[in-house]
């Protein structure tokens, strides 16, 4: 079986993490959208962050968007 590292974080430390990832004024200013379905990213539905072609992006929670991100980071 192979493994994988995967990284989780709280909900209460998310503000920071967007912070330090450039994306928190977007995201408080309700204009981070899912890179899958461009919905606009809340407390509520937020997925993950990833990255993609040098840049971070960010995902809803619906199983849908991050089965994609699964492949996209694959």
């Amino acid at each position: 079986m192979n493994k994988k590292e995967i990284l989780a974080v709280h909900e209460q430390d998310l503000e920071k993490i967007l912070k330090r990832l450039g994306l928190f004024d977007e995201f408080e200013n309700k204009k981070l959208k899912c890179s899958v379905c461009n919905k606009i990213l809340t407390k509520e539905n937020f997925g993950c962050v990833y990255p993609e072609r040098e840049k971070i992006k960010a995902c809803c929670s619906d199983l849908e968007c991050l089965d994609r991100v699964k492949e996209i980071t694959q």
